[in-house]
């Protein structure tokens, strides 16, 4: 056991002049270090052959052939001290936290600055010659005046693998340019091709310091010496493969940006993105990077500095060939295979909660949408549009990643080509064609979006098949409730000009015969549903404001044009066209109104033309009315934008446009007076009353809402048809305000009674509007959509017996797993409804005893709630009329026959006796 205070005496005695960094090398130092040799020779009794042998042998080096010169003071000063430290560390558990092993401070600094004097000598001093053109190494005098013998460079680089170990050395940074001169000396000693032995010492060198000491400092020690001018080949070629094979290796570039970071978020970012995205890399190292810049990313999505360095990283590597880009494409569809592909469709499984669904959605919305410069090419998000309009479409409206969503499908849209892209992708989205010439990535058919029960949590889990491919309808909402009306601009012009392309293509000249249901349904889609989508995405965008005074300051010309084109189609059938052309025309006039400059334009003298013509030829009233003021216009004889006296229509139209109550009501009473004296000019402007009555009806004042519903039963008599389908769109709108549907259910109501017991034409649209509300998971929206379904079985009578299966089904299921009462009610006074509609009993035979014995136990027990007894006590009072008008009707002989049969006679097979249960 040797003398351990006697070791730390020692270290006391010492004068360390290279232990602290900075110091620079005088002849005074040489003499402080002769005294140190006397010093160590003085407490260490052996000479420095035996120690260097006893070294030797410890740390497995074999000695060199060629003996070490023990006259030359730097090799005995280096062997010395490391004989100190070595003894030392052999001597002193330093990994052990018990009393009797403690160190005190003092002692622990002095091992410390030994080592840092030792790694200054041994280390610094003995490196490649080309090194020192680095000013990191200034302090080194580049004259061999500190060489030592190599053999002992290769003793220090064992005994510092073994020092660097003890944690307790690393307080305060202590080791930070030890370490950078150990790796400093083992490239070095990498150059001067070693033996293999020797070799696996420096890769074992190399590890400890990449796993064991911060791997930030290992990739700024790298890049400080490679960084060094002038480097010779063997040295540049040696550190840049420490590089790749670091950058490769796991957290290799969460590493490298640790030790990169600077004040500035996007300098850093473009000095690594050139780091990483090389083309002298291998392509397996490229896609490596990509898979662990995008884990990166996914774990520091809330860092936007450190986002950002990944992504531009991800955009260069994206941009060095094509391999990378189709890797890129491949880890990003893996995001969204849960909703894509899921693994296992068992009913009711979650997929997916809330918190993944956010998560992922963040992180492509840091990727996409970070920078227009650090995001990545928003061609990858084209094959994700259908998907991520559904999730848009069935997210609630107050989650914020809803927003992420809306600014991906923005930038997607935004970045693509206008003549081309731009429209192929909107047709292609608009048909829901999916499948071909490459397949796009959907919702699985069977995933929806679910409210969890009884929590303010959504998930994505499995349900029945949806059927349901109208999703693109959730684009112009989406457009319109963003800021870029650019965008609404170039979006509205294309859906415009794919519109005109589908009314002016060519028809088949025959058609095969149809044999089945599903050819059918194929058919009918191939031929109208493109149009159908593209004439409602249409509706809905023409009454949005911020479109309209775009495209009389900039994009009047491309709309013109397309309007031409517009006007000279005459196809079959001749509504669909009329249609559209009545609302561009309705536009159109808005448009010419804001602008004198547009009326003076030469495409609009043109136009003047084409209006006349097709005011000659059109025989719709709608469109004759809406030709009118717009030829009035164009001819002079009309000119609004200098008229001091506004007109009619104009004035109530801003009226109502007012934000205060009393002005909105009075504008809504001038329109009804217009309206119900048939008034031509507010006639034809029957859309644009439509439009303003909509959006008048959110208005949160009772006083205002209420005045707009009596608009919509006067403007039920003109257009009931538009009407009760606009209303029955905005009532089943998922992504409008609870309190706003409610409303619009009143206005069907109120529509629908103006309409009288003629509603039954559009029974199949109110109907399916109110089942549909019926089954939403709000229960204040399924009371107030049971509430119109009785009224409304109670305006149509017997009309509804097509529904009856379906409203007995919703019945039962609110009846016996509903929670909310006011639903049991309202489903409670639809059935009372439904039976006072039944025309004949007989014709619902089966489902009466049912209904009967679900009646009187809810009017018998007294425990349940009084209104619902009050109506099963209805139900039960109308279907025990129903029955007494049954039995008292005039022939009941022709309802009720009696016949007797008498089997088993004359029948050949009847033989011997047989029984009389047989018999009969």
């Amino acid at each position: 056991m040797i003398n351990i205070p006697k070791y730390f005496a020692l270290l006391d005695e010492l004068n360390f002049e290279h232990a602290a960094p900075g110091k620079g090398q005088d002849t005074a130092a040489l003499t402080k270090l002769q005294e140190n040799l006397i010093i160590l020779a003085k407490y260490v009794q052996l000479n420095v052959s035996q120690q260097l042998q006893e070294l030797s042998e410890d740390l497995n080096v074999q000695a060199e052939p060629v003996p070490i010169d023990l006259e030359n003071c730097i090799n005995c000063y280096i062997i010395r001290l490391l004989h100190v430290l070595h003894t030392l560390s052999r001597n002193i558990n330093f990994h052990s936290d018990a009393k009797e092993d403690l160190i005190s401070v003092a002692h622990l600094r002095l091992c410390m600055r030994a080592t840092q004097e030792l790694g200054y000598y041994a280390l610094r001093a003995q490196l490649h010659e080309d090194f020192y053109k680095s000013p990191v190494f200034k302090d080194v005098p580049n004259n061999g005046q500190l060489s030592c013998d190599p053999s002992l460079i290769w003793l220090s680089v064992q005994l510092f693998t073994r020092l660097l170990s003890i944690r307790q050395l690393h307080i305060a940074n202590a080791m930070e340019l030890v370490q950078r001169d150990l790796l400093a000396v083992v490239i070095s000693l990498r150059v001067r091709q070693p033996t293999s032995a020797q070799r696996a010492q420096l890769d074992t060198a190399l590890a400890y310091l990449w796993h064991n000491e911060s791997k930030a400092d290992y990739f700024r020690h790298v890049l400080l010496l490679k960084a060094t001018p002038q480097l010779c080949p063997g040295l540049a070629k040696e550190l840049h493969q420490q590089l790749l094979s670091k950058l490769g290796a796991a957290h290799g570039f969460a590493s490298l940006l640790a030790a990169l970071q600077t004040p500035n978020a996007t300098r850093n970012a473009e000095i690594v993105a050139n780091i990483v995205a090389q083309r002298g890399y291998s392509p397996r190292l490229q896609q490596r990077l990509i898979g662990q810049i995008l884990d990166f990313c996914r774990l520091q999505v809330a860092q936007e500095h450190n986002v950002l360095a990944g992504v531009l990283s991800l955009r260069h590597l994206c941009e060095l060939n094509a391999a990378n880009r189709e890797c890129l494409e491949r880890v990003l569809g893996q995001h969204w295979q849960p909703l894509t592909a899921p693994a296992d469709l068992l009913n009711g499984l979650i997929v997916w909660d809330l918190a993944q669904l956010c998560d992922c959605l963040r992180l492509w919305q840091q990727l996409f949408c970070l920078s227009s410069v650090a995001c990545l090419p928003s061609v990858l998000l084209v094959p994700y549009m259908p998907l991520l309009l559904q999730l848009y479409k069935q997210l609630p409206q107050a989650l914020p990643e809803r927003k992420a969503l809306a600014a991906l499908i923005s930038r997607c849209l935004d970045n693509r080509e206008l003549k081309q892209e731009l429209p192929a992708l909107l047709q292609r989205l608009f048909s829901w064609d999916i499948s071909n010439p490459s397949p796009w990535q959907a919702l699985h058919p069977r995933l929806v979006v679910k409210h969890a029960a009884d929590t303010d949590l959504f998930t994505v889990q499995v349900a029945q098949e949806q059927d349901e491919h109208n999703y693109c309808r959730a684009l112009p909402a989406l457009l319109m409730a963003g800021s870029d009306q650019a965008l609404t601009t170039k979006v509205f012009l294309a859906l415009l000009g794919l519109m005109v392309q589908q009314l002016t293509a060519p028809e088949p000249t025959s058609i095969e015969l149809l044999s089945t249901e599903t050819e059918l349904a194929q058919f009918l889609q191939l031929k109208y549903q493109l149009k159908l989508e593209l004439l409602v995405a249409l509706e809905q965008l023409v009454w949005h404001e911020p479109l309209k005074a775009q495209l009389a300051a900039t994009q009047n010309k491309p709309f013109m044009e397309l309007v031409l084109l517009l006007l000279d189609i005459k196809v079959q059938p001749a509504q669909l066209t009329e249609q559209i052309q009545l609302l561009i025309l309705l536009l159109l006039q808005e448009l010419l109104e804001r602008s004198e400059q547009l009326q003076l334009a030469d495409g609009t003298r043109h136009l003047q033309q084409t209006l006349e013509q097709l005011a000659k030829h059109t025989a719709n009233p709608l469109l004759k009315n809406a030709l009118q003021p717009l030829l009035e216009l164009l001819g002079g004889e009309r000119q609004p934008s200098r008229a001091p006296i506004l007109t009619s229509f104009q004035r109530a139209r801003e009226l109502i446009e007012d934000q205060q109550p009393h002005l909105q009501v009075y504008g809504i009473q001038l329109m009804l007076e217009a309206l119900r004296r048939r008034d031509p000019a507010f006639i034809s402007q029957s859309h644009r009353i439509i439009a303003l009555a909509l959006s008048t009806l959110k208005h949160r004042e009772s006083y205002t809402f209420l005045n707009c519903v009596r608009l919509f039963v006067a403007l039920v008599h003109i257009m009931e048809a538009q009407v009760l389908e606009m209303l029955s769109d905005e009532y089943l709108s998922e992504t409008a305000d609870l309190d706003y549907r409610l409303v619009v259910g009143e206005a069907i109501l109120k529509a629908a009674e103006e309409v009288g017991p003629l509603c039954y034409r559009y029974k199949a649209v109110l109907f399916n509007c109110f089942l549909h509300g019926a089954r939403s998971d709000l229960d204040e929206f399924r009371s107030s959509a049971y509430a119109n379904l009785a009224q409304l079985c109670r305006l149509l009578a017997r009309q509804v017996h097509s529904f009856f299966q379906e409203l007995l089904h919703l019945i039962d299921a609110e009846l016996s797993s509903g929670r909310y009462l006011p639903a049991k009610r309202g489903a409670l006074l639809v059935l009372a409804e439904l039976l006072a509609g039944m025309e004949s009993l007989l014709d619902y035979q089966d489902m009466l005893l049912p209904i009967y014995r679900l009646l009187r136990a809810i009017e018998a027990n007294e425990s349940c709630d009084p209104q619902m007894r009050q109506h099963a006590a209805n139900g039960l009072k109308i279907l025990n009329e129903k029955c007494r008008d049954l039995l008292k009707t005039e022939s009941p002989a022709n309802q009720l026959q009696r016949e007797i049969q008498v089997l088993a006679i004359k029948d050949p097979s009847a033989s011997g006796k047989r029984h009389i249960l047989e018999l009969n």
